[in-house]
């Protein structure tokens, strides 16, 4: 029986989203394969995070757990992972598309001259190793891609590549150790310090999002999406171009480069829907448009469409809801 490897990264003590969804990934196409599925990471203290990942599908978790990994550089986490990866005789290892997860994702390949494929949208089990796919110039081709030798097929998968299911807090596990062994030449740098941002905002776990793009037309006219937010108890999400404006903060931004999301309510306000921006919030489960004009192609994927201006629809709406 052939076991799936998914590398989990684990930033303060949680497991970031993408993780769980490759994790998610992993186990589907174990169980249409009888295979397994094991996880791995690696960092100062990660082995109690690590084994809620039992709870999300592993069958196996196994843990790299040293201060000398105590803050993420490429030269010992690709030391002591890709170490244990050439151990485990794997034909997958996923990893998050995030820049750790990519980063260390090409790191490894290089060390184990394994094919690599970044930044995936799509996998699915074609014989005897992988059909990867992923979006490309500004998601207008899509391309395809499988190893032609090598093993394993190392890949990282792009954020909403699918749901990460509830976890099942009956299903636990031991979480093995993974042995840290590092010379001076693999130790030349370390971590002083990270400064982290805090965000500001969830639009990960909002039912209601209001979001508004460049057709709201001024900074000051956000204040009705947020006065709109604020009588539903919503989030406010923003697309590229009002980011890159000046006008809301990079937290909420929806989108290709921003959060993907599934809300059970959006509401896009003078969003004319670009792809990139569609890509993102297409699996609402409700979709009301606001914009003056008929032919956006955010109506093409709205479940309510209003056409005219946001700033004589929504004081309506408020009326409404008041």
């Amino acid at each position: 029986m052939s076991n799936l490897i998914v590398y989990a990264e684990i930033d303060d003590g949680l497991i970031n989203d993408i993780s769980l969804q490759c994790l998610a990934t992993a186990r589907r196409i174990a169980d249409q394969q009888g295979s397994s599925v094991s996880c791995v990471t690696a960092g100062a203290n990660v082995a109690e995070t690590a084994a809620t990942l039992f709870g999300y599908g592993a069958d196996n978790v196994f843990a790299a757990e040293s201060v000398a990994l105590e803050g993420y550089i490429a030269k010992p986490y690709t030391s002591v992972v890709g170490a244990w990866i050439a151990t485990q005789d794997s034909p997958l290892v996923l990893f998050p598309a995030s820049t750790l997860g990519n980063d260390l994702a090409a790191s490894i390949a290089a060390s184990l001259n394994a094919p690599c494929m970044l930044d995936c949208d799509s996998l699915e089990p074609a014989g005897d190793t992988y059909t990867l796919k992923r979006s490309e110039f500004d998601r207008k081709v899509m391309t395809s891609f499988a190893a032609v030798s090598g093993r394993p097929v190392i890949a990282s998968l792009r954020d909403g590549i699918t749901e990460i299911p509830a976890t099942n807090p009956a299903k636990t596990g031991s979480v093995t150790p993974v042995e840290v062994a590092l010379d001076d030449t693999e130790q030349l740098a370390k971590v002083l310090r990270r400064n982290v941002a805090k965000k500001t905002v969830n639009l990960k776990d909002a039912k209601i999002i209001v979001a508004g793009g460049a057709g709201v037309g001024t900074k000051e006219n956000f204040e009705l999406i947020q006065r709109l937010a604020d009588t539903l108890n919503a989030e406010i999400g923003a697309t590229r171009a009002v980011v890159d404006a000046g006008w809301m903060p990079a937290d909420h931004q929806v989108g290709q480069t921003g959060a993907t999301v599934r809300p059970e309510l959006y509401i896009a306000c003078g969003i004319s829907g670009a792809v990139q921006h569609r890509v993102g919030m297409c699996d609402s489960g409700k979709i009301i448009a606001i914009n003056v004009d008929a032919n956006a192609p955010i109506f093409h994927i709205a479940h309510y469409k209003i056409v005219g201006d946001l700033k004589e629809v929504i004081p309506k709406l408020l009326k409404l809801l008041g």
